[in-house]
């Protein structure tokens, strides 16, 4: 199967932002809000005293202990608050099990004929599983996940509650205790029906619960700002409306929770050591490199070309175990679950 000139998915996953609030006597909402701080830097960059080819620039020695001040946002737990909440809803649907627009008949009907057996032979669960995980295990919390105990509650739009007592002990290759891998495998299940069936209209709203320490540091999502007027922050932090407060909440951004919950990626290598975010070329910001070169056969666009055979494969197989569904395939279709403008172009 080649790619056409116009093929694109909608997202399956579509989080909302990530709200951090905490909660007094008074009030059941209370906006953890940002701290804008003037700060006196240090002149310690690489640059400031060496130029091209590491030569040493011609300074004095006092030009290196001068300051650098500027102004950045910060955020803190505030006094005497030992619990701060995160708060967010993930709405999930069928959206990979054919292309949004695509202009070729024939790549339309092999895609959908893949995504029909993936869904027969329970591929869904799997994908299902792993994002399942990346939600209970906190990894939206990012930075935040370092706390005295997280607390983790699932509540779904089918009536359903999970609760996970404290997220630090649970891990992707770690043995997980009987209840928590109840709720894994419980809400496992509702998810996979919700990425494989496009009758059922299906969300969560997710809490995480923070035991903080004294003024504790909180990292929410920052903004990229290309420039700042003078004496604006040019570190800033991404913030939402609380309309009954009329003050300003830090948060995430939905993008980034998005970036957590899929980091499913293990299949990329027998040996991978690591997962990584589901991208078409396999990119690893860690070591900055993309791990799914095209020279290795394994990126999303090699891969998909496939489709026929995919389809053979699980119609041939009639798969019960979905752990003998090829690696290749479950990644194809979490890039699919993903979305995005996969077309080869009009040129």
């Amino acid at each position: 199967m080649k790619l056409c000139n116009q093929l694109s998915y909608v997202r399956s996953l579509s989080p909302g932002k990530a709200v951090f609030f905490y909660k007094t006597s008074s009030s059941d909402f209370m906006p953890l809000q940002i701290e804008v701080t003037k700060i006196s830097g240090q002149k310690s960059g690489f640059s400031e005293a060496y130029g091209k080819n590491a030569s040493i620039k011609n300074l004095e020695p006092q030009d290196l202990a001068y300051r650098n001040p500027h102004t950045v946002d910060m955020c803190y737990v505030p006094p005497n608050i030992n619990e701060l909440f995160c708060r967010f809803s993930l709405r999930v649907e069928a959206n990979s099990l054919e292309p949004t627009n695509c202009n070729d008949r024939k790549v339309r009907q092999w895609l959908s004929r893949l995504a029909e057996n993936y869904k027969k032979n329970s591929g869904y669960d799997e994908l299902a599983k792993r994002y399942t995980m990346n939600l209970l295990m906190g990894a939206w919390l990012w930075r935040n996940q370092h706390t005295n105990g997280t607390k983790i509650e699932v509540v779904t739009s089918n009536g359903n509650s999970y609760v996970i007592d404290d997220a630090r002990l649970l891990s992707w290759n770690g043995r997980w205790r009987d209840k928590d891998k109840e709720c894994l495998d419980e809400l496992s299940k509702e998810f996979s029906a919700a990425l494989s069936d496009p009758s059922i209209y299906w969300n969560i709203d997710v809490t995480a619960a923070l035991k903080t320490s004294f003024c504790q540091e909180v990292h929410p999502s920052q903004k990229f700002t290309e420039k700042v007027q003078q004496g604006e922050s040019s570190r800033q932090y991404a913030t939402t409306i609380d309309p009954k407060s009329e003050q300003y909440a830090v948060c995430f951004q939905s993008v980034k929770i998005g970036a957590a919950l899929s980091f499913i990626d293990d299949w990329w290598n027998d040996e991978g050591d690591k997962r990584l975010r589901v991208h078409e070329y396999g990119a690893d910001k860690d070591y900055l490199i993309a791990q799914r070169h095209p020279m290795t056969k394994k990126d999303f666009y090699s891969l998909i070309e496939k489709t026929a055979l995919f389809v053979r494969y699980l119609k041939r197989n009639s798969l019960e175990d979905r752990t003998k569904i090829s690696n290749d395939i479950h990644y194809v279709m979490a890039v699919l679950c993903k979305g995005g403008m996969f077309q080869r172009g009009n040129k």
